[in-house]
């Protein structure tokens, strides 16, 4: 399709309509984008009482923070360790192998994308809490008072926010796996090699681009994010850079300065690790569909198969176990370490929906941020994508360069720099500002689903409309989004579910009475018992898994119309 602004390149009028729609377009990004940034830069700098270098040196000297910044980098070096091996090995599994009920188990590896990290460490909180774990009391009368697995540490929190981010490992490598051409293997096969062998010397290495790059997402994500080193790491005292920024925003006085100096040095590193990335796949080729036609053949594991079957499973067990224990507990009126009949009640989900305000504001404002900020990410990402891929608008690629920024930028940065930013306006102490950041935050994820998408309509079938007479209003509003229909539905799935369990950017947002689902249920952690959060928890994921549901029924309804246009 070819927007307006594009055809004709000759006349002065349309050059400086596209002049001033350039300029207007870039402005929106700056303000959305640059300008949060320069604010934390501008903050660290300006308002250092002492100087910017003293105060620098007295901040990165704290041992404090010197243990914050190692603890971060520990926690994302296990998640992206048990997240990658995890991903890696289900994707191989499932995509290239004759492993038992791989079609099953497909979406069920997906289910972590689809349920809250928070809700996830409550969970694991219910399984393995030193003190009232279920499966510490489970082992107590084998192993004494001791408790054996502590889900309050380094290795505690870096195993759930594993669990949690595989399926965004899983996803990347899936797609790799299922395009390589089957013949590579099978001549490495041929050759001698073994199933694993062959694995890790042909089938990976070709998928190198996919998994580097989710790889680098979720250490990236790992190294910023908040809720779960706040649920888990506050229990054990364990700081990360993202709980130190928290502190700092909300000790009395607020430092503003020492706040804006980690979450400047945070953005420094995940940018440095997108470029090291960059750099790595540079010049190399990874190429894995030829011209010749094949029929992709699952490797054969013979009796290794049940063993394949066992590991997927077990990981299915791990998400879903504790996520009934939590409904266990949500069923409790008091909880103890073992669920008792006698004990059973529905009074923590009344409390939920009645009585907790901070509950029901959560569930009506981020029903409100996820909707509508969800449509309205994918209005502008389609517009960004139309502009950046079908029109000839000066500076195009330079847009499309700025709108890929956020994703070097952490939740809770981008939160502090809308913040200090627009603190001054009317957004400030809304539910808009939230909604704001979190469209900037996950432009790059819209914006690449809807490049691909245009991609995929041929220019002839506008041309042909435009032919027939048809204004452009009317090619796109008949032709475009009736064939994109199915993929911006899937788009705003994808984006309404992670509004949902957004919580770096809202912890630096939020105020009384602008909570989101899972700034609720923190608050409401540290001073409710057990089973009103689990209730509180159950409920979310609820509303989560039926929403999804739902607009999947609608995306295969779209999907049916568009194969009978």
């Amino acid at each position: 399709m070819t927007v307006t602004v594009a055809a004709t390149p000759g006349g002065g009028g349309q050059k400086v309509q596209r002049r001033i729609l350039s300029g207007l377009i870039y402005t929106l990004l700056i303000i959305s984008i640059i300008y949060p940034m320069l604010m934390i830069l501008y903050e660290s700098i300006a308002e250092s009482s002492e100087g910017f270098i003293t105060h620098a040196h007295s901040v990165l000297t704290d041992a404090d923070v010197g243990l914050a910044i190692v603890n971060t980098l520990k926690i994302s070096c296990l998640a992206t360790a048990i997240a990658g091996s995890l991903g890696v090995s289900l994707a191989w599994l499932v995509a290239r192998t004759d492993m038992p009920f791989a079609r099953i188990f497909d979406p069920l590896n997906m289910l972590p994308f689809y349920l809250s990290s928070v809700v996830g460490a409550l969970s694991w909180q219910v399984i393995a809490s030193p003190k009232i774990g279920l499966l510490n009391k489970w082992l107590e009368p084998l192993f004494g008072a001791s408790p054996l697995v502590n889900i309050y540490s380094i290795t505690g929190i870096g195993f759930v926010l594993g669990l949690f981010y595989a399926p965004y490992i899983y996803l990347f490598t899936l797609e790799s796996l299922r395009s390589m051409d089957a013949s590579l293997e099978e001549a490495a096969r041929m050759a001698g090699s073994s199933i694993l062998n062959t694995a890790f010397k042909v089938t990976l290495p070709l998928s190198a681009p996919a998994i580097l790059s989710s790889f680098m997402l979720v250490f990236v994500t790992c190294a910023g994010i908040f809720g779960v080193p706040q649920v888990l790491g506050t229990p054990g005292h364990i700081t990360t850079v993202s709980t130190i920024i928290y502190r700092a925003m909300n000790d009395y006085p607020t430092d503003y300065p020492t706040a804006a100096l980690l979450s400047l040095l945070l953005f420094i590193f995940t940018a440095m690790l997108i470029v090291l990335q960059v750099k790595f796949l540079k010049n190399k080729s990874f190429a894995t569909i030829t011209g010749k036609g094949y029929r992709p053949r699952p490797l054969k594991l013979g009796k290794w198969r049940w063993f394949g079957f066992g590991v997927n499973l077990l990981y299915v067990l791990l998400i879903g176990l504790p996520f009934a224990a939590l409904c266990a507990v949500s069923l409790q009126d008091a909880w103890t370490g073992s669920f008792e009949w006698g004990r059973s009640t529905l009074e923590n989900y009344r409390a939920v929906l009645f009585i907790e305000d901070a509950a029901r504001r959560g569930f009506s404002n981020s029903l409100i941020i996820s909707s509508l900020g969800a449509t309205i990410a994918v209005g502008v990402c389609f517009l960004l994508a139309l502009i950046v891929q079908k029109t000839r608008l000066p500076g195009r690629r330079m847009i499309s360069f700025i709108s890929s920024l956020p994703v070097a930028i952490p939740g809770i940065v981008l939160g502090l720099g809308f913040l200090v930013g627009f603190i001054s306006t009317p957004l400030y102490a809304t539910i808009w500002i939230i909604m704001f950041a979190y469209i900037v935050h996950y432009l790059p994820t819209g914006l690449s689903n809807m490049e691909a998408l245009v991609l995929s309509v041929s220019r002839e079938l506008d041309e042909s409309g435009r032919m027939s007479g048809a204004s452009w209003w009317q090619a796109m509003s008949k032709i475009l989004l009736p064939l994109l229909a199915p993929g911006m539905i899937s788009t705003w799935i994808l984006l309404f579910v992670t509004f949902i369990r957004e919580v770096s950017a809202s912890v630096m947002l939020y105020t009384l009475g602008t909570e989101t689902l899972s700034i609720a249920l923190i608050r409401i952690m540290e001073y409710k018992p057990y089973g009103i959060s689990a209730a509180f928890g159950v409920l979310q994921t609820l509303l989560l898994m039926g929403a999804v549901v739902l607009l999947r029924f609608a995306a295969n309804g779209s999907a049916d119309r568009k194969g009978r246009l």
